[in-house]
């Protein structure tokens, strides 16, 4: 009876703490369960202690524990700081996910101009909301992935300053949501992808996503490696957004804010997840990383400096 108790939890914790191991996160429900890993290590080791407290249930605790500690291991990197040797940026990349177009544009605005970034990835806004933050920016060309009509939600919004030079701007059919390329000016042959994969929510939500990252992991096959950003809708937890991880690496690497979450914005930076990602070249290295708040939105918005080797 101890037995298959402990091989009952077990088998329940680890679809909770681990199902991208189990291949289990490209399918809804566990696709939120992955997300939440963290969490999840928290509950069962909660779990796991309060088993341990009766000797019969102490080999179902035993079970549970180890895989909270399998699960615990997995996110301890994230939050090791590493200097990252470099201390001037050579591109600045700004991710901010405005809601729909319901995020403040003048707060998005003074934001830019503080910060100065050099490429902008802003999901969810359309035409609509791009006319009403570019007049107040100064010195930012703009682009949209969608035609007008069309609700922010689906879109995305690319700015990039007068510094990049000449860009070569499209778009193309890989992503459910249309996004955004820009290669050529400073960016030379690298391509800078503004993305919005769609959200896992529900079952055939699960299936688009997997298609959605699949794509991406393409791009970031490719040489030489581009820079991805935007709302992935994913964390280093789900196996997909992983898979990905080829030429390219997570800009959050060494900062030590890997656990730090960018949604819901609504809700403290510990307790979050962090859905919002710039994807680099390994060979850049990372000077700055910052989570910013932007009222009106429910993500966070996300800076990151990089300093490439040429």
């Amino acid at each position: 009876m101890r037995r298959s108790l402990a091989v009952l939890l077990g088998a329940g914790a680890a679809a909770a703490v681990l199902p991208d191991r189990l291949g289990l996160d490209r399918w809804h429900p566990f696709t939120a369960l992955a997300a939440l890993r963290p969490h999840a290590v928290a509950g069962t080791a909660v779990v796991a202690g309060l088993l341990s407290g009766s000797r019969r249930t102490r080999p179902a605790a035993a079970a549970v524990g180890a895989v909270a500690a399998l699960g615990a291991a997995g996110l301890v990197a994230r939050v090791v700081r590493r200097p990252s040797g470099a201390t001037e940026p050579t591109l600045t990349v700004l991710v901010a996910n405005v809601w729909a177009g319901r995020a403040d544009a003048g707060a998005l605005a003074a934001l830019i101009a503080r910060e100065q970034p050099d490429l902008v990835s802003l999901p969810e806004s359309g035409i609509e909301f791009r006319d009403k933050l570019v007049p107040m920016l100064d010195g930012y060309r703009s682009w949209v992935s969608t035609e007008p009509g069309k609700p922010d939600g689906w879109s995305v919004t690319l700015l990039a300053a007068e510094r990049m030079g000449e860009l070569e701007v499209g778009s193309g059919p890989e992503l459910r949501r249309q996004y955004l390329w820009a290669r050529g000016g400073l960016l030379g042959d690298r391509t800078f992808y503004a993305v919005h994969p769609q959200a896992p929510m529900a079952s055939r939500h699960a299936r688009t996503w997997g298609r959605d990252m699949v794509s991406i992991g393409r791009w970031t096959a490719a040489l030489p490696a581009p820079i991805v950003a935007g709302d992935l809708n994913a964390t280093l937890d789900h196996a997909p957004l992983r898979a990905c991880l080829t030429g390219v690496k997570d800009a959050a690497e060494g900062t030590g804010q890997g656990l730090t979450g960018t949604y819901h914005a609504g809700i403290p930076r510990w307790a979050g997840i962090r859905i919002d990602h710039v994807l680099v070249p390994r060979e850049f290295r990372t000077t700055r990383f910052a989570i910013l708040d932007l009222p009106g939105s429910d993500h966070r918005a996300v800076l990151v400096g990089l300093a490439s080797p040429s």
